[in-house]
């Protein structure tokens, strides 16, 4: 059991939060106040008995019948006694509290795929302050956690660090939070999906097949929704093709309408052909949008977010993709964002270790032919690549660069930890020779973990149908060698969607590049790039060379894009301290409170 980090406020901080439900223990004092999220169709439910007081946010769902879940007694009670077992039976996106009034213990849970990302903070008085955006929780001068801003710099991603503010926590995925009523703390671990199919060969067989894959998109996405219409983001691509099949699947393509948007200057980011294509096979509505702005341009405003993140650099395009998406009111979004993780594209080389383990000798021979030939490197380089994979503790691990441009600082003291609920799962399970097994679990949560920092482009918020948790234990139960084969990764998903439409564009081998758009927004915004990039808190905090990133940057508008990387991270970071201190009053510069507080 992992101990949840205490960061308690200063002594002010025991006023009520404005609009927040409360619930109260025997003697009448707060135990826990809940900010409702604004806006949108997100119901909430509290009550109170005897011996609980209980709130209840979002939808639930059965996982044998799919059905919804009213909240009730019954239901709050389970997720009391054995969050466990609550997440075995039920999914869908949701948010648990439940304060055992005679006890005096309280339990926050909450969906382990994220979808619900949860925040909170504890007070002098002893309740805990319970929000879905950090920003309802954090003073008007919020401190940064230096290492997990150290960290993205460096690998991108914040390790095992929820929240890169140092006032506010986040529950991590697939945990939930237990606070007695005297002493710390603590959370634990409550989702454990099998990594092996537990059906036999049948199973393995049907799912990887594709047949019944489509099916449990289909519900998915038929849940995601709701009642709502949705908006595609259709690219032609594999997963948003499958999700186009299954929203037609279940009657719901003609509500729908599919969206492919493009950067004029840029031919490679058209992929309207191949959209065109499956929308008309769909019979669904296509909208062709243009977004001339570049990449890095100023932004009107900048989100605050609970930690760095990559699409920080796109902030301008995002924008206006929102704009032109305004005439959508009533329309959730929906995202294939997931999919290559989970079905494993590119395939890792620790692929075929995997095949080895389980005495899958032809397979394992022939996974280790098919990614040479992929990566058109020898058999023995493959080799070397998938032993390596045995100590992967990211889900990039060539994501570390060795350009020059961070400082000794900016290293020192670097975190070896990543998610804490990868590293659960991978001592727990026996993955030690299953390298392949271990790059599909860190990419798959890193995805999760980029849920909560995903642009919002749409008024009632976007959808993830792969990152739902039946189709991630889904895919984490299919062996990782069955995932591809030849020249076609996602092999599965392929099948499946070939089955249901024999689109030939399935199996289409080019794919549109970003460094292009990255390069030139660079050369359209260099005195803003180098105004962000080299006066801000890294620079403050002697984590980058100035000079070495200022040619960097200079190479970069004229496309060398070797530095792009670093780079675009360091640009994220510091984007993600101006989003905090905009009308916080703050200068750019080292915030020497979080700095110290943080390392």
């Amino acid at each position: 059991m992992k101990l949840a980090r205490l960061r308690p406020g200063p002594a002010e901080r025991h006023v009520p939060l404005p609009g927040a439900v409360v619930l109260r223990g025997l003697d009448g004092q707060p135990v826990a106040r809940i900010c409702p999220e604004g806006g949108g169709d997100r119901r909430h439910m509290s009550d109170q008995s005897e011996l609980l007081a209980w709130y209840v946010s979002g939808r639930v769902f059965r996982k044998d019948d799919g059905r919804e879940v009213q909240p009730a007694l019954e239901l709050v009670r389970l997720a009391l006694e054995s969050p466990e077992r609550f997440v075995e039976q039920y999914w869908g996106h949701y948010r648990i509290i439940v304060h055992d009034r005679w006890c005096g213990a309280t339990l926050v849970l909450c969906d382990p795929c994220g979808h619900c990302p949860t925040y909170y903070r504890f007070c002098r008085d002893g309740a805990v302050h319970v929000a879905a955006d950090p920003a309802a929780l954090v003073d008007a001068s919020p401190s940064f956690d230096s290492a997990a801003l150290k960290s993205f710099l460096v690998h991108g991603d914040v390790g095992s660090v929820q929240c890169a503010l140092y006032d506010v926590e986040r529950l991590p995925l697939g945990h939930a939070l237990w606070i007695p009523e005297r002493g710390a703390p603590k959370t634990r671990i409550v989702w454990w999906p099998s990594w092996q199919p537990e059906g036999g060969q049948s199973e393995v067989h049907e799912m990887t097949s594709g047949t019944g894959l489509l099916g449990l998109l289909r519900r998915s996405a038929e849940r995601c929704l709701g009642d709502r219409p949705g908006v595609l983001e259709l690219s032609g691509g594999v997963e948003s093709t499958s999700l186009a099949l299954a929203l037609a699947q279940s009657g719901l393509a003609g509500h729908c309408t599919a969206v492919n948007h493009r950067d004029p200057a840029s031919p490679s980011s058209d992929e309207s052909h191949h959209a065109s294509s499956v929308a008309r096979h769909v019979r669904m509505p296509l909208e062709r949008l243009d977004i001339e702005c570049p990449a890095f341009s100023p932004p009107a405003t900048i989100p605050r977010l609970a930690r760095p993140a990559m699409h920080l650099c796109m902030l301008a395009q995002l924008d206006a993709v929102r704009e032109r998406l305004s005439s959508y009111r009533d329309h959730r979004l929906v995202n294939g964002h997931g999919g290559d993780a989970i079905f494993l594209a590119p395939p890792p080389d620790g692929a075929f270790l995997d095949a080895f383990s389980d005495r899958q000798w032809r397979r394992a021979f022939g996974a280790w032919r098919d990614l040479a030939v992929m990566q058109r490197l020898p058999l023995w380089w493959v080799a070397q690549g998938a032993f390596a994979q045995l100590r992967q503790r990211h889900a990039n691990p060539l994501a570390t660069p060795q350009d020059g441009l961070l400082t000794a600082a900016a290293c020192a003291g670097e975190s070896r930890c990543t998610e804490p609920l990868a590293q659960a799962w991978l001592a727990q399970w026996p993955l030690r020779m299953r390298p392949g097994k271990r790059a599909q679990i860190l990419g798959t949560l890193g995805n999760l973990r980029d849920i909560e920092v995903h642009p919002s482009l749409a008024a009632h918020g976007t959808v993830f149908p792969f990152l739902t948790q039946p189709v991630v234990e889904a895919g984490f139960a299919m062996p990782t060698y069955r995932l591809f084969n030849a020249m076609h990764n996602r092999l599965p998903l392929r099948r499946a969607a070939y089955l249901a439409s024999g689109l030939p564009n399935l199996w289409r081998r080019d794919k549109g590049m970003m460094t292009g758009i990255v390069g030139a927004g660079v050369a359209a915004n260099l005195p803003h790039v180098e105004e962000v990039c080299l006066e801000g808190y890294c620079a403050a905090s002697g984590w980058i060379d100035r000079d070495a990133c200022r040619r960097a940057i200079g190479r970069i508008a004229h496309h060398h894009l070797e530095s792009m990387t670093t780079i675009r991270r360091l640009y994220a970071v510091e984007m993600f301290v101006r989003g905090w201190r905009q009308g916080a009053g703050h200068v750019d510069g080292a915030d020497s409170t979080g700095s110290e507080a943080g390392a």
